[in-house]
């Protein structure tokens, strides 16, 4: 197992290095970063050259790299910014979607298409805003005025589906339950970030100026135990890790003082997009199971067919 972990280990970091490397060497900018590391792990997984399997240890990486991103995600959301229209038009937006997934997926479900049509409905109407992140701050999208609308309806198009997802899978007899859970769940994320707030007036804002720049780092220090604790708080619910991540990152953009933030999120990038986040996507790409997909021509048939659904249902709302 050991020697499983350090050829797995090698192998993910080789791949991790050649998807920033390809690109900026060869100037593919129409192919992401992100793209090429799913893809590499499709390669190096068990159903490509078969060097990387299932390992725990890795497995807690890709969670931490997952974390890490949506950690980045809330810390880059100003509240300022996406208050007003880009709140308004990414609920506005996301109803729309709903409404066209559901009855999109309905339809196919009443053709033979697939089964699940509430499923498919909250597949097709998620934003991945997790993999758009490190696309659109690579092209420089994330400044206003474009930034907070993109950033407010990617959110909102991640979180809403993560919701209707948990009560899809709690059921009718479990809907009244997880309803609570989550309304436990948003109260205290809004007691945390109003804390957060409030804490400014304490001392924590120069004690985190001092040591931005010092060997001890105790402002990463600081995002990596909110980031774990509040992702290990939101699964401790039955609620996706992404959700309790999310919430860190507004909790540490309310704690520290507005003059830091940048400084923050030059060294959280340098600790996620430089390690972390890339070992998600790669360890995600060997985890696809290409060959259920390969071997059905049903499947395949239906691969153009969702990813038009997808761009009717998120496209034609964003238009």
């Amino acid at each position: 197992e050991t020697a499983d972990f350090a050829l797995g280990a090698v192998v993910v970091s080789g791949a991790v290095a050649l998807a920033a490397l390809i690109p900026a060497a060869l100037r593919l900018a129409l192919v992401p970063a992100v793209v090429l590391e799913i893809l590499f792990g499709v390669v190096i997984g068990p159903q490509g050259l078969g060097l990387v399997g299932h390992n725990e240890i890795l497995d807690a990486l890709a969670e931490l790299g997952l974390a890490v991103l949506f950690l980045i995600a809330g810390l880059e959301i100003d509240p300022q910014q996406v208050r007003g229209a880009p709140t308004r038009l990414a609920f506005r937006g996301w109803g729309v979607s709903l409404a066209l997934a559901l009855s999109m997926a309905f339809a196919g479900q009443a053709l033979g298409l697939f089964p699940a049509a509430g499923f498919v409905a909250v597949a097709v109407a998620t934003t991945a805003i997790g993999a758009l992140m490190p696309i659109l701050k690579d092209a420089g999208l994330l400044a206003p005025p474009y930034g907070p609308f993109v950033l407010a309806a990617g959110a909102l198009g991640e979180a809403l589906p993560l919701v209707a997802l948990s009560l899809i899978l709690a059921g009718a007899a479990g809907f009244g339950a997880q309803g609570i859970i989550l309304v436990v769940f948003a109260l205290t994320a809004l007691a945390a970030i109003g804390l957060a707030g409030r804490m400014q007036r304490l001392p924590l804002p120069s004690v985190l100026r001092e040591t931005m720049s010092s060997s001890g780092q105790f402002p990463i220090r600081l995002a990596m135990f909110l980031v774990v604790a509040f992702a290990l708080y939101g699964q401790s619910l039955g609620l996706d890790l992404v959700l309790g991540a999310f919430v860190a990152g507004a909790v540490l953009r309310a704690l520290l003082p507005h003059d830091l933030h940048d400084a923050l999120m030059t060294r959280l990038s340098a600790v996620g997009y430089g390690f972390l986040v890339p070992v998600f996507f790669v360890t995600s790409g060997t985890e696809l199971d290409i060959a259920a997909l390969a071997g059905s021509a049903k499947a395949l048939a239906l691969v153009p067919v969702f990813m038009l659904m997808m761009l009717a249902a998120r496209g034609l709302p964003a238009l």
